[in-house]
């Protein structure tokens, strides 16, 4: 009799060739025999067995950059859970003794401008506000329409524009504000844009010691047309981004629609001075500055009633795209952990592209089980973070989340071919770009006279 002993993988299919002659076995095998497994039976098995070894360079590249991905997503969701457990209660109770000033670009803007002043009109604040509009050489009947409100109405503030110190039309326009204004306090919104009543008191209480700059949320109404409620789950998930950052300590973005800091913070960064020259980020580039050359902390305002709501844009393809150029140039000037990360994520959208290419191709490993199930986490974690984020403010804002599919898909083509186009200048700023004539001194004058 041989001794026998059971096969190590139960329910595996062997042939033990003994002496010439073969015995079929399933479970046991003798121990002086030689075991040769069925290859025709165990393919699946070897398979799946081996699978991570077949793993290609696309894929482990797609794996190790999509968990830095989701390693941010997580750090996100951290900074959101700090800037909420702040809450009101920490905020100075001093909300009306400082002087603020709230300053508005506008440049053609008839049609929204004067939704925008009857909010301003309308704020509950005790202390001492002023309000200027800065005049960007409209062609239409913007400055008229500042005139006409400020029949009665002191606080307001006319400045048109007719010199061109900056490069960039609209830290321009905002630096003529600036020099004139007296407020130690600077809010900032745009002429498009519907701040609620106790929007300028909430910003103001934001200010505890130490901290030199308030970011609020900004919200995009969804319009009517498709296109509106894409760039308002955008603009929800870019709010996020610098919500959760904010709250971690290192501000990744946030609005110039809902935006505040001290003039002494302004003064201390030099202004627009050094970075007049890049277009558009009046606001993340003033961030990035009061963060890199200063010792002042930035706060996330969280408090619902100081969420700002803004138009839908036109909805034009030309000029949405021309925007999200502009908004995409920013990252090229972003240093240190930022920039890497930057790195990390665009190598992430640019392996998974080419991973939906080759499951198109049909040379994808596993039938591109890898780079779908990574994308589908991406999906999960995107939606989470969105719904994290929207759930403080507003029910409606959730509803935005069924047009997930449709930015996850216009993400791809937007990071990749955005980011480089818009670091290489390729986009056109709202209205004429054409500079005035340097040297000119501008006009300010109080609208009642």
């Amino acid at each position: 009799m041989y001794p026998w002993h059971p096969v190590g993988v139960r329910g595996s299919h062997c042939r033990i060739e003994l002496d010439s002659v073969t015995v079929i076995s399933t479970g046991f095998i003798l121990s002086s025999g030689t075991v040769i497994c069925d290859a025709e039976r165990t393919p699946r098995s070897q398979g799946q067995l081996g699978g991570m070894a077949q793993l290609t360079i696309l894929d482990w590249v797609l794996v190790v950059t999509g968990f830095i991905y989701l390693v941010a997503i997580a750090w996100l969701h951290r900074g959101l859970w700090r800037v909420w457990g702040r809450g009101r209660s920490s905020l100075p109770a001093s909300a009306n003794s400082a002087s603020v000033t709230v300053l508005v670009a506008a440049r053609d803007e008839e049609v929204s401008l004067p939704a925008c002043l009857q909010a301003l009109q309308s704020q509950r604040y005790d202390g001492t506000l002023e309000i200027i509009v800065v005049d960007d050489r409209s062609c239409d009947d913007t400055p008229d329409i500042v005139r006409r409100f400020a029949d009665g109405w002191p606080a307001l503030r006319l400045v048109e524009v007719v010199e061109q110190r900056l490069r960039c039309p609209k830290k321009n326009a905002l630096a003529h504000g600036i020099e004139v204004s007296s407020g130690e306090l600077l809010l900032f919104t745009d002429a498009d844009c519907q701040p609620p009543p106790h929007w300028v008191r909430s910003m103001v209480r934001g200010f505890d010691d130490g901290v030199g700059m308030v970011a609020g949320y900004a919200a995009a109404q969804a319009g009517q047309r498709w296109i509106h409620s894409l760039l308002a789950l955008d603009n929800l998930a870019v709010s996020a981004m610098g919500a959760g950052s904010m709250g971690m300590g290192a501000p990744l973005s946030c609005s110039g629609r809902n935006l505040a800091y001290r003039r002494r913070v302004y003064d201390e960064v030099g202004g627009y001075s050094s970075v007049g020259d890049l277009m558009g980020g009046d606001d993340v580039y003033m961030m990035r500055l009061i963060g890199q050359r200063t010792s002042w902390s930035i706060a996330y305002n969280a408090d619902p009633e100081s969420a700002v709501t803004s138009n839908a844009s036109s909805g034009r393809l030309t000029d949405v795209i021309h925007q999200k150029l502009r908004h995409a140039s920013k990252a090229a000037h972003y240093g240190g952990a930022a920039r890497l990360l930057g790195v990390c994520i665009y190598a992430f959208h640019l392996s998974l592209v080419a991973g939906l290419y080759m499951v198109a191709a049909g040379s994808a490993t596993g039938g591109g089980i890898v780079i779908f199930s990574v994308w589908a986490l991406r999906w999960v974690a995107d939606g989470r973070l969105l719904w994290h984020f929207a759930s403080r403010f507003t029910r409606h804002e959730g509803r935005l989340l069924r047009w997930m599919p449709a930015l996850e898909v216009s993400y791809l083509p937007y990071i990749l071919l955005g980011v480089p186009l818009g670091g290489l200048g390729l986009f056109r700023w709202k209205g004429s770009t054409t500079p005035l004539i340097r040297g000119q001194s501008f006009k300010e004058r109080r609208v009642m006279e």
